[in-house]
């Protein structure tokens, strides 16, 4: 009998060196910059911080970060999902999904109201999972802008 695969979505806590260590190696891409665990175990200090870690059979396959923060323009939070990755060998097979449905349950929890994101223009393959998650796309094209201080 083939045994059968488990996928689950928690959040990470700072705690969780295990699994921060893996998605450092594996998952976290930032280029120029070295990720370490104190940091990451830092930034999950702060309550409105979500890291959420996508398992399959305890092999951590992806992974989303957004942040909660109060609005001025309406009653309750809104939150900003900064990244979400999965594997490339693990797409398409549910993994983002649950991490979007999962952060959104947490997210409702919290008093948050609306999450926003970015994502490049081709990028199609998470446009389509955004949409199909509930996500509805603005209509209008941004560009970024970054200070370095």
């Amino acid at each position: 009998m083939v045994p059968l695969m488990t996928l689950k979505v928690i959040k990470v806590q700072k705690d969780d060196g295990e699994i921060i260590n893996f998605m450092i190696k594996h998952l976290i891409d930032f280029p120029g910059e070295k990720v370490d665990v104190r940091h990451i175990e830092t930034v999950l200090k702060d309550d409105r911080t979500y890291l959420l870690a996508a398992i399959l059979n305890d092999i951590v396959i992806g992974y989303a970060l957004a942040y909660r923060f109060p609005s001025i323009y309406a009653p309750g939070y809104l939150a900003y999902l900064y990244d979400i990755e999965v594997l490339e060998t693990h797409r398409k097979k549910g993994a983002g999904r649950l991490l979007i449905e999962t952060l959104l349950r947490y997210l409702k929890s919290d008093g948050v109201t609306e999450l926003w994101l970015g994502t490049a223009i081709d990028n199609i393959e998470g446009q389509a999972l955004f949409r199909s998650t509930g996500g509805i796309k603005s209509g209008e094209a941004f560009n970024d802008f970054t200070y370095e201080l």
